[in-house]
């Protein structure tokens, strides 16, 4: 059920990938704990050069806007002097702007395409990059100033480029933190007529944590505003319902609840489109970047306003000079390096600045990515035409793309046959994008071309490619989650193993799973079927899932110490047992809508005598329906169990809240938390 490996094992698989000697580089979708990198860095105010080696420690995760790693630095070299803040032995955050995810990646770049243009700004161009990082250094001087805590905004230390996974990364500050705690609010009221702006007395209001943390992130959107960071101020806005999680709580201030609130995250992932809003929230935040002019939002400052800021503070800034005027550098290199036609409107007809930045934009992001090596980089430079079709041959994927569409459309309309229909919008659709890839990577770099040259002239160099690419993919693989490290370690030592798996690489990962691993299979079964009667019938079961729960709520810090050890205390205590019994029962009711709504959609399907392609249709539709009803066959029979608790017990008293909320879809399954609110506050809202 997990996607744990070693990085040992993902090291072996590398190590033979390079073994097999073939011509073309290993392409590395992400690290592994333990991995030595490398690389050439500038530092961000001031801007030094910087050779640092690090070490991972952890992949923390990511998201749409990278990949995010605790690294220990091993070793530096500062031939102009150190960088402020980066220092051998420490513990730093370095992100690389490109997900890990595919998925993620197509998605994050094709909204970005559709509002500006162009590649993604951050993952291929170092000048966005750099922007970035010294608006984050004036917001955080500025935050200093205005809260006095120069800890109130991470800090950024360095700029860099990977080129072994192709993109832009960031070296910062590593922070000790935490997102948020659960608290008990019992006077809603109080706190509701807080957030009007009412004057409540302290000792009526509760939830402290909360309060700070709005209060703070209310404070910094208007500050960023000020200093003319629009759109970085989406990070924080509080009612897009996603911006929480970008302020954190430093651990070493955990005795004060309104200490320690950092702000973590200014590079946004995705794109702002007018026609496309995330959440309720960006809605307004859309309208009023209209007002400013900003059809398409991501990352865009008023440099006049922060200049008016920094002159207002001259005391605070003295030492910034040199930072403000790379800042406008990098701004104006940035925002003339992409078409943008939200922003750019008529210039692109006349401005031979702009397409200058753009060409020159588009040859670095190519070598950024790997896409071309040094001396075709080099051409490029050289000739507008060749860069203009070297960029051409990069668009044939959207021209197959839009052909396969049309051909769709036609054939809909004329109602031509399914199969050949849709065997020849697939090739409409990926003969071109193919024939791009082909044409860039052969004219983009010289191993490309060695390597196709050996494929098509020796027979056993074409035998180690192919392993050298089931090896490959292996690692993707694992990465995703969708073998073992026993079958990557198969795929490895045998291909043909790789080309059994391949066609079912296509699928989602869980199904990739279940139709190859039956250790899987068996898990699922386990912790579907199996699991809920475990804990239904044994007690002991039921006090061990609870003491993981706890444990787990405490490494997160969502619950305080206090409060795990108060439920721990109380474990054995008649009610607890009754509600944690009541709480497997809800979860053997997952499964019974899904079982429930196929098997209707068969039932009608056979009763009505029709063929699959005939019913699917309605099969689907009575599946929908079973997912939208409010009252669902597992609502039903979760209700029906807790009224037959308060038959049984005769005891209404204890059940009359999940009584009723347990027959809804969704909510019901907060009906035995709630229940427990008052007589089990730290458990119930922990649950």
């Amino acid at each position: 059920m997990s996607r744990d490996y070693s990085p040992d094992t993902c090291r072996t698989l590398v190590e033979k990938f390079r073994q097999a000697g073939i011509h073309r580089r290993l392409r590395v979708d992400r690290y592994e704990a333990g991995d030595e990198l490398v690389y050439e860095a500038t530092g961000v105010v001031p801007a030094l050069p910087v050779r640092v080696k690090l070490r991972i420690d952890k992949f923390i995760g990511g998201g749409f806007a990278g990949q995010v790693y605790r690294a220990n630095v091993t070793a530096i070299d500062a031939p102009q002097g150190n960088v402020p803040g980066l220092r051998v032995g420490g513990t730093y955050a370095v992100k690389i702007l490109i997900p890990p995810s595919a998925f993620s990646r197509t998605f994050r770049d094709a909204i970005y395409a559709v509002g500006f243009q162009g590649p993604f700004s951050h993952q291929v161009n170092p000048a966005a990059v750099r922007a970035g990082a010294l608006w984050q250094k004036f917001i955080q001087r500025a935050t200093a100033i205005r809260f006095g805590d120069d800890r109130a905004v991470k800090d950024v230390l360095a700029t860099f480029v990977d080129r072994d996974i192709g993109s832009c990364g960031e070296i910062s500050e590593w922070v000790e933190g935490r997102n948020w705690r659960f608290e008990v609010d019992d006077r809603l009221g109080q706190r509701r007529r807080w957030c009007r702006g009412k004057d409540v007395p302290a000792e009526l209001l509760g939830s402290p944590e909360y309060r700070a943390k709005k209060t703070f992130m209310a404070e910094f959107v208007r500050l960023l505003h000020e200093l003319g960071a629009h759109e970085f101020a989406r990070q924080y806005e509080w009612w897009t319902c996603k911006s929480q999680p970008n302020v954190f709580k430093r651990l070493d201030t955990e005795s004060d609840p309104e200490a320690g609130l950092t702000a973590m995250d200014f590079r946004a992932g995705l794109a702002l489109l007018p026609f496309l809003p995330m959440s309720p929230g960006d809605v307004p935040l859309i309208f009023k970047g209209l007002a400013r002019g900003s059809l398409v939002q991501f990352d865009r400052g008023d440099l006049s306003k922060l200049r008016r800021f920094v002159d207002g503070h001259r005391e605070h800034f003295s030492d910034m000079g040199e930072a403000m005027d790379e800042l406008a550098a990098a701004e104006d290199a940035y925002r003339n390096s992409q078409p943008d036609v939200t922003h750019n409107h008529m210039r692109l007809l006349y401005s031979r600045k702009l397409w200058a930045g753009i060409f020159d934009a588009a040859v670095t992001g190519w070598q950024v990515r790997n896409i071309t090596d040094e001396e075709t980089t080099r051409r490029l430079r050289r000739s507008r035409t060749m860069t203009f079709l070297f960029a051409l041959a990069g668009l044939l994927p959207l021209v197959g793309a839009a052909t396969a569409v049309a051909a769709l459309v036609v054939g809909l309309r004329t109602a031509a046959p399914g199969w050949p229909l849709a065997g020849a919008v697939a090739a409409l659709a990926v003969v071109p994008g193919a024939l791009g890839r082909l044409i860039r990577r052969l004219w983009g770099r010289a191993d490309a071309r060695r390597h196709l040259a050996a494929l098509l002239t020796s027979p056993a160099y074409l035998l180690r490619a192919v392993r050298a690419h089931a090896i490959e993919t292996a690692i993707r693989w694992l990465h995703a989650g969708r073998i073992r490290e026993a079958t990557a370690q198969a795929i490895a030592d045998n291909p043909l193993v790789f080309f059994a798996h391949l066609p079912l690489s296509v699928l989602p990962v869980f199904l990739h799973k279940l139709l190859t691993d039956w250790r899987y299979v068996v898990g699922l079964v386990q912790y579907i079927v199996v699991r809920p009667l475990r804990l239904y019938f044994k007690p002991a079961a039921r006090e061990q899932w609870l003491r993981d729960m706890v444990s787990e709520g405490r490494r997160k810090h969502m619950l305080t110490d206090e409060d795990a050890e108060r439920i721990l205390s109380r474990i054995q205590e008649p009610f607890i047992q009754k509600y944690l019994k009541s709480l497997a029962v809800h979860v053997c009711t997952l499964p019974v809508t899904q079982i429930v709504s196929v098997g209707v959609a068969i039932w009608y399907k056979v009763s009505h005598g029709l063929s699959w392609n005939q019913a699917w249709d309605e099969m689907l539709l009575i599946i929908g329906i079973f997912q939208v009803i409010p009252i669902s066959p597992g609502s039903l029979a979760r209700g029906l169990y807790v009224l037959y608790l308060v038959i049984r017990e005769r005891n209404f008293k204890d059940y009359n809240i999940a009584v009723f909320l347990g027959f809804f879809k969704y909510v019901g399954y907060l009906a035995f938390p709630i229940q427990m609110a008052y007589r089990y506050p730290a458990l119930a809202r922990f649950m």
